[in-house]
């Protein structure tokens, strides 16, 4: 193509774009190459972007739109040249550094934050965020658009993250930390628990350590602020970790002490949790890393069929929902923890214990009537991609790799 004939083409599918003038159905072969693609760079909405739009005019093709995957932009050019069309590919690919400048990470400053569907207070809840956490930034309006570690996407408000550089983040990551092991607690403005509080902290919670005075951690925020953090509350990262047992024993004594909070939709956090939320933060708790939501889950580690529970071990994940009756699909739409015995604990309505026993006074028959399947997850933590502890997440990394 003619320079010149390339300019009047990009100059009509831009009029074109301008003027919504979207041809109401897309070629078979352009769908087919979509749908595709998004199979396989963006099969999951909720941990990758794939969202082009196309302005077709007979064999010329204008993309917009915006994705998570630069391999998927190159490649749905490069599969509808093939094609025959003439393509001119304006599709945004995140993280947008034009708009973001060099500050395309962030770091959670509240000790938990709403993260949404939209940039809008309205919008729903899909996550949360707690403090000290990475985050990686996509674009932003009045709200930010971030991944976090275990790859959902979602809006955040501004003041909630701390965004800084690529060296910034690694030297936070590499920095010297304690972690929150009390449920809740309170960072003090001075060494003294009669003190002004400068902000909660919830179980899981991660600041910079300065030193110690007397019974209290100096601990930093990652926008810098100081303050002091009873001993009691929390221990020193590297510590911790040497000392953590993460048998299903210990695991599932963290998470019977969650016993009572409320469940939140999208909660994430010692304050409330849903029932994948539940389970999220009681294995953060012990510095392991699993997908967000329970039909994410069920997609990790080795299923088990249930029957009469002798497949089963305590600390084995079960899973909840809906088949249909003709083609067998299944929905999975709860998850708890098997604590042997026929036992489960699980977040619904508040974190709870129930039993499938119905001779016992906390039979549970309406989730007895919807159990699935159960899924072992723990023997392959740092085996399998999407399971892992903090310190082999990419995003805890002194070395990212982005």
């Amino acid at each position: 193509m003619t320079r010149m004939k390339y300019l009047h083409l990009l100059a009509f599918l831009l009029i074109a774009t301008a003027m919504n003038a979207q041809s109401p159905a897309l070629p078979e072969a352009v769908a087919s190459i979509h749908e595709s693609i998004k199979a396989s760079y963006a099969p999951d909405g909720r941990v990758a972007m794939f969202l082009p739009s196309y302005t077709v005019d007979g064999q010329h093709i204008m993309i917009c739109g915006k994705t998570t995957s630069r391999n998927a932009s190159v490649e749905l050019e490069k599969q509808l040249k093939e094609k025959g069309y003439t393509v001119i590919n304006c599709m945004k690919v995140l993280p947008d550094e034009a708009q973001l400048g060099e500050e395309i990470w962030g770091i959670v400053k509240n000790s938990v934050c709403n993260i949404r569907s939209a940039a809008d207070y309205g919008a729903e809840n899909v996550t949360q965020g707690l403090m000290g956490m990475p985050v990686r930034i996509l674009e932003k309006n009045r709200w930010l658009h971030i991944q976090t570690p275990d790859g959902y996407l979602g809006w955040v408000e501004n003041a909630a993250i701390q965004r800084v550089t690529k060296s910034a983040l690694e030297a936070w990551n590499s920095a010297t930390k304690v972690v929150v092991t009390a449920l809740w607690g309170q960072v003090l403005t001075a060494p003294d628990n009669q003190s002004a509080a400068m902000g909660d902290v919830v179980a899981g919670n991660r600041l910079k350590l300065i030193g110690k005075k007397g019974k209290f951690f100096h601990v930093e925020y990652a926008d810098g602020r100081k303050g002091f953090l009873p001993l009691s509350l929390a221990m020193e990262q590297n510590k911790w970790r040497k000392q953590l047992d993460n048998s299903a024993s210990a695991i599932l004594k963290t998470g019977q002490s969650l016993i009572g909070i409320p469940y939140i939709w999208a909660g994430l956090s010692s304050k409330g949790a849903d029932c994948s939320g539940f389970v999220r933060s009681t294995l953060f708790m012990h510095d392991i890393i699993i997908p967000r939501d329970a039909s994410q889950m069920c997609h990790k580690g080795q299923r088990l069929e249930i029957g009469d529970f002798s497949t089963l071990q305590p600390g084995d994940l079960l899973f909840f929902g809906s088949r249909n009756k003709e083609t067998g699909k299944e929905r999975v739409s709860h998850v708890g923890f098997y604590l042997g015995n026929k036992r489960f604990i699980h977040s619904l309505g508040n974190v709870h214990e129930n039993s499938f026993d119905p001779q016992s006074e906390d039979y549970d028959a309406y989730n007895w009537g919807r159990l699935l399947f159960a899924g072992r997850v723990l023997p392959f933590i740092n085996k399998e991609d999407g399971l892992s502890t903090t310190d082999k997440n990419p995003f805890y990394s002194i070395h990212l790799e982005f």
